[in-house]
């Protein structure tokens, strides 16, 4: 499980405060002086590209990957339309198949990113699954703002993986932006 910082105050990549999240000390001493960690980037990249895929194939733009060590481990992207099934979040699967890959219930040392912030059931899913820390690019905020409904009220306390926002922002943001929800 993640080193927790003594402290609920945190930082996104561009220095401004949120609430909501927590970071661990090594993360807040990295982000305090502005070290850039390019792999963010590398791996945001990834989810990107597979979230343009999912977008290709009928459903909402949403990818993740899940690494471990600096190696992708699992990609996916959301599959809710295809799959019918409403769990069926880029950041579900993308855990579902990591467990795969590593047989194994819990991804201790795994981390998780997202070109958005995840809902509340796939936060649980990375809390349950030991997920180390959940990076994302566009806030649900981005997203409801496009889609119209978002779980975006929602904490699950201290007890929540890392997360980080931020990442690839506007790349991840303008993705959103091309895509156009099918009206159900």
């Amino acid at each position: 499980m993640a080193d927790f910082a003594n402290t609920f105050r945190v930082f996104n990549q561009t220095g401004q405060a949120e609430e909501g999240r927590i970071l661990s000390a090594e993360d807040a001493a990295r982000e305090a002086t502005g070290e850039h960690d390019h792999q963010h980037d590398e791996h945001m990249r990834a989810a990107l590209e597979i979230a343009r895929r999912g977008m290709a194939a009928g459903e909402p733009p949403v990818g993740a990957v899940v690494v471990r060590e600096g190696e992708i481990i699992a990609r996916a992207h959301n599959s809710v339309v295809s799959q019918l099934d409403t769990t069926a979040h880029a950041e579900v699967v993308a855990i579902r198949e990591s467990c795969q890959n590593l047989r194994a219930l819990h991804l201790d040392g795994c981390d998780l990113y997202s070109t958005v912030e995840p809902c509340p059931m796939c936060l649980s899913a990375g809390f349950y699954s030991g997920i180390r820390h959940i990076y994302f690019g566009a806030t649900l905020a981005d997203m409801e703002a496009i889609t119209g409904s978002e779980l975006t009220g929602c904490s699950l306390g201290a007890a929540d993986a890392i997360k980080t926002g931020g990442v690839l922002r506007e790349e991840c943001l303008e993705l959103l932006n091309s895509w156009r929800p099918l009206k159900i």
